[in-house]
């Protein structure tokens, strides 16, 4: 039901990558934050894309982008929580170099977090 209220926002979100290759997508990931931004931010789900370029996560609402560069992925981990939230299963976890040049992570909930890992790691070599 939720996904049917954002499916224009999810197309939306896809169309903007239409010329791209997306190795892999998540139209409803559930993001955990950043860590440069602390605990205070607001969990909520969007769309996740792998290219061979770009991990690019858009928040459905209230619009948020994070864009990571596959050249300053430094390391992907299976982690429970993040930022002391939980949903209580395997999260995806994203440690790279951020715009400022300092280690940060990200961490989302996707289906499938098995192919997720095993795509990062191919584009990542």
């Amino acid at each position: 039901m939720v996904k049917k209220l954002f499916q224009k926002r999810i197309n939306e979100i896809l169309n903007e990558f239409k010329d791209k290759n997306i190795i892999l997508s998540s139209n409803n990931a559930n993001f955990f934050g950043q860590q440069s931004r602390k605990s205070t931010q607001v969990r909520g789900n969007g769309v996740l894309i792998l290219t061979a370029d770009d991990l690019f996560y858009e928040m459905w609402r209230p619009k948020k982008i994070l864009q990571i560069p596959i050249n300053s992925i430094l390391k992907i981990e299976i982690t429970k929580s993040f930022l002391h939230k939980s949903k209580f299963k395997k999260l995806l976890k994203v440690i790279f170099t951020n715009q400022e040049g300092e280690e940060d992570a990200a961490a989302w909930w996707v289906t499938s977090l098995d192919k997720w890992i095993e795509e990062l790691a191919k584009v990542k070599i």
